[in-house]
């Protein structure tokens, strides 16, 4: 399948780098915006009592009509700014008068108050009456002043400026988070769904998306749909090479069993061969078995199942099975429950596969003349609602308490190192075939595994403190 290819117009990067640019573009107004605030002329305030009672004398009196002139010093550092005249026809500033101090000078001529105002280190006050006119007039900022002007314009611009930057900051990260953090989880969340064995992973909208990450998630969709394709090939091919592998088999036992005699029943080579074709028998149909599994081509025939009856007759079937390869002190070596046990509503058929194997392998791997135990009880214990279904995806139901019935079979044999339990269900894996002469191909736990699966049960395997092996099945009972 072609995927279809992210055009540059659409590509996420040119996304994410117009939002980068357009969060700096952001910042760099708030930042512009707080320095023009910083440098414009600050509000008006009372003007203080020095200036009335240093200019007043000198303003009102008559001989001082010619001195009262912008630019000139009348007393100390009071310098004449800005003068109107009587009648407002009129209005002279110091030659040279920047733009700022000129528009001071002038909102304070309007004042119908007199008010003073901080410009750069000078005070401007005014209007004060003379005999010239209404005149502005200024000198050097006190210390008291500047302080109070700095923490004036602290206390109203921090808060702002502080919430400001929380307000950008936040947008930028619900912008990246909307674009980028949230379809990386579905993307992580479909990714688990594959490894599950799921060709159809949830991506909602995402493979409709026409940057990079809906790029890859048509390829995710696309690798999903592979993958499963070649594990169903794969399982298919396994499950038609084994059957077709039975008929010639058949026709071998058949063959040999047509030529059985007194002689050949003790020749060495003659029971070789039987044994031989019984083992591949028997690894054929449990790969047979582990084929319908997987694939899900075995539908569950529940009812009533005595457990302890079930187990009876495969102890039965098991000791004529010994009992005719010679091995008559083989009664006994099985041991079941004692207490009874309740009777539960599940598939005979896999119920007893599964004990079976277990049983089995207690006899496989333990000693010659060992005993496989096998206990019952009734647990209570939540059901685990968060783990895969036999489609691969997960439930979300609340975990509910259940009773379960947990059958333990227990061997003699040297254990498993800690480290390779969980392996132990790997199909065709064997913790270590070397330990017993007869170990087979390590598909009966893989087996058990996928039937108890099947069953809604559980299976785990621990080393017992007695020596050997200890697995125990978990199935649900009706509440």
């Amino acid at each position: 399948m072609r995927l279809r290819r992210t055009r540059w117009y659409q590509s996420l990067t040119i996304r994410l780098l117009a939002i980068f640019w357009a969060l700096i573009l952001l910042t760099a107004i708030a930042a512009f915006s707080v320095v023009l605030y910083l440098s414009r002329p600050p509000g008006p305030s009372p003007m203080a009592e020095d200036f009335p009672r240093a200019l007043q004398p000198i303003l009102n009196h008559a001989s001082t009509v010619g001195m009262i002139q912008p630019g000139r010093l009348l007393v100390g550092d009071y310098r004449v700014v800005a003068v109107d005249s009587p009648d407002n026809s009129d209005i002279q500033y110091i030659p040279g008068l920047g733009q700022t101090e000129v528009g001071v000078a002038f909102n304070i001529l309007q004042s119908p108050e007199p008010i003073q105002t901080i410009v750069a280190d000078r005070t401007y006050a005014g209007p004060l009456g003379s005999s010239a006119g209404a005149v502005v007039m200024s000198r050097t900022a006190t210390n008291e002043e500047l302080a109070a002007l700095v923490a004036a314009e602290d206390q109203d611009w921090l808060p702002r400026l502080i919430l400001m930057a929380f307000g950008a900051s936040f947008l930028g990260a619900l912008i990246l988070g909307w674009w980028f953090v949230r379809p990386l989880k579905q993307l992580r969340d479909a990714t688990r769904e594959i490894a599950t064995g799921s060709a159809e992973p949830n991506l909602a909208r995402l493979p409709k998306r026409k940057d990079e990450l809906g790029e890859l998630a048509r390829t995710m969709n696309a690798t999903a749909i592979e993958l499963a394709n070649s594990r169903d090939a794969q399982r298919r091919l396994l499950s038609d090479v084994s059957h077709e592998l039975r008929s010639p088999l058949a026709r071998l036992q058949v063959a040999l069993d047509l030529m059985e005699t007194d002689t050949l029943k003790t020749d060495r080579n003659y029971m070789q061969l039987n044994k031989d074709i019984y083992r591949l028998g028997s690894i054929i149909d449990s790969i047979l078995w582990l084929s319908r599994l997987e694939n899900g081509l075995d539908k569950l025939v529940k009812g009533p199942v005595n457990v302890f009856a079930l187990l009876e007759e495969l102890r039965n079937d098991l000791y004529y099975m010994q009992y005719g390869k010679g091995q008559q002190n083989w009664d006994g070596r099985l041991t079941l429950p004692e207490q009874p046990i309740p009777e539960i509503e599940t598939d005979g058929v896999l119920l007893r596969l599964v004990l079976e194997n277990l049983i089995r392998n207690g006899f496989q791997y333990g000693p010659d003349n060992g005993v496989v135990i096998v206990s019952a009880e009734v647990v209570k214990q939540e059901k685990s609602t968060n783990s895969p279904n036999r489609k691969g995806n997960k439930s979300n139901a609340p975990a509910q308490k259940q009773q379960w019935l947990e059958i333990t079979v227990k061997d003699e044999g040297p254990g498993v190192p800690a480290d390779k339990l969980q392996k132990m269900f790997e199909p065709f894996y064997r913790a270590d075939p070397s330990r017993h002469h007869g170990a087979g191909v390590g598909l009966g736990l893989a087996l058990c595994q996928r039937a108890t699966a099947v069953l809604d049960g559980e299976i785990t395997a621990i080393n017992h403190a007695q020596g050997g092996l200890a697995v125990s099945v978990r199935l649900p009972l009706e509440n």
